[in-house]
């Protein structure tokens, strides 16, 4: 099962919570997210807070390509923070910065829209909630 409509991070995660709730008719009870180790933070300490997503049931599996393929980890990680930490601590659910809605503007060409206000009825405030403070942990489910 693949989520479709995510531009970003933060949609990653949140989208992917509900397109679980879509296949399985619940929300998932453990997530594990399995990515770049230099994005631990961004996912731990910003996304999961900003959905009020129980850290002791949340994941990170970092992993990096060795270092024989050309990958980078010291630019990767100073672009992390440059490109999407920073601009996500001051701006969570990722509405307000500009840098932050270029890149979903500019991974969106057709200008689609997430179907999940319907199929997620119990958490349609959080998907439309744009901060800069974080929603209220009475409007998520889990």
């Amino acid at each position: 099962v693949t989520e479709e409509y995510a531009t970003d991070s933060f949609e990653n995660l949140l989208f992917s919570i509900c397109r679980f709730r879509e296949i399985t008719g619940f929300y998932p009870r453990r997530i594990t997210v399995i990515s770049f180790s230099f994005k631990r933070e961004r996912f731990e300490t910003l996304h999961a807070s900003a959905l009020h997503w129980p850290l002791r049931h949340f994941e990170y599996v970092g992993v990096d390509p060795p270092p024989s393929t050309g990958f980078d980890i010291v630019e990767s990680t100073n672009g992390e923070k440059k490109n999407s930490l920073v601009p996500f601590q001051s701006d969570p659910y990722g509405c307000h910065s500009e840098i932050l809605q270029q890149k979903r503007k500019d991974r969106n060409p057709f200008s689609r829209k997430a179907p999940y206000e319907l199929t997620c009825p119990e958490i349609s405030e959080l998907l439309n909630w744009c901060g800069p403070e974080l929603i209220s942990r009475t409007k998520v489910p889990w």
